[in-house]
């Protein structure tokens, strides 16, 4: 593992003043292939950074916390007090339950159905709001115990559950027919289905080629009965036009777009220049934590 990291975004406005992070509420979305986060001041309801990190060498969650070492190395502020931190982990180790069903006592049962058991890892588990739904989720104990090493304060949540609750109050009563969105990540996708207020399916795909990932996606909407020609597609996340994910989509589906930027929130002008797609979660999830 190398023993350097170097940002491959490093975006930080003039006003943001490395002593007044106590005023700041950063939010950080981590997982085995990297770090992004970012950091908004509430006085002005205004983000004023954003910096991301790439983790191509790591093999195991295990070795992420030395990764934050690295990066606290590069940047001292970096662990410095917040106002508040929002820690979102993504992986792919995650169940959906409604809340009326969902009894503590059988976490672990409910989260050993659909996955292995993870060893040296935590089963958690969040409220997604705006659904009236209970997320469990694997969260490694390693990573948990630095970033509350890190941040006593930090709230540890996970991307699915951020990812639903972004959508479910973003576009409220604003969807017209059925609506898939599709979050691409390093090797798999998150895709969730709205038809109108309700959320009708929510799945994490792996992929490793791009015929897999249309696959899986084709598989989704023949599986719910919808038309790819005619059922509207958001996409997200590390995905751009050009691409080979994106030409399968082109190829596929027949009626595609970006999700645009939520304008109910002030940015600095050098965040104008990251797309508005490439860190929706991250740049929404203040709403829902």
């Amino acid at each position: 593992m190398s023993l350097k990291v170097t940002p491959y975004i490093s975006l930080w406005d003039k006003s943001f003043k490395e002593t007044h992070t106590r005023k700041y509420i950063m939010t950080m979305q981590l997982g085995l292939h990297g770090l992004s986060f970012s950091v908004f001041n509430p006085e002005k309801n205004k983000f004023i950074g954003l910096e991301a990190y790439s983790f191509d060498d790591l093999k195991d969650e295990k070795r992420i916390p030395a990764k934050l070492d690295m990066i606290l190395n590069h940047n001292k502020w970096f662990a410095f007090p917040y106002k508040k931190v929002l820690s979102i982990y993504q992986n792919r180790y995650t169940t959906l339950i409604p809340a009326p069903l969902f009894d503590e006592k059988q976490k672990n049962l409910y989260l050993r159905f659909n996955h292995p058991v993870a060893e040296n890892n935590i089963t958690a588990f969040e409220k997604v709001k705006n659904i009236d739904a209970v997320n469990l989720f694997y969260l490694p104990k390693p990573v948990a115990e630095k970033v509350k090493n890190f941040w006593p304060n930090a709230v540890l949540g996970h991307f699915s559950t951020f990812f639903i609750d972004c959508l479910a109050l973003n576009f409220k009563n604003k969807l017209e027919k059925e609506t898939l969105f599709v979050n691409v990540n390093e090797h798999d996708f998150n895709v969730a289905v709205f038809s109108g207020n309700k959320l009708v399916l929510h799945n994490i795909f792996k992929f490793n080629t791009k015929e897999d990932f249309i696959y899986f996606l084709l598989a989704t909407i023949e599986q719910l009965g919808y038309n790819p020609e005619i059922l509207e597609v958001v996409l997200m996340g590390k995905i751009e036009k050009g691409d080979k994910l994106f030409i399968m989509i082109e190829q596929y589906i027949g009626n595609y777009r970006f999700v645009e930027r939520n304008d109910n929130l002030e940015y600095s002008y050098l965040l104008d220049e990251v797309k508005p797609h490439k860190y929706y979660v991250l740049l929404n999830a203040l709403q829902c934590g």
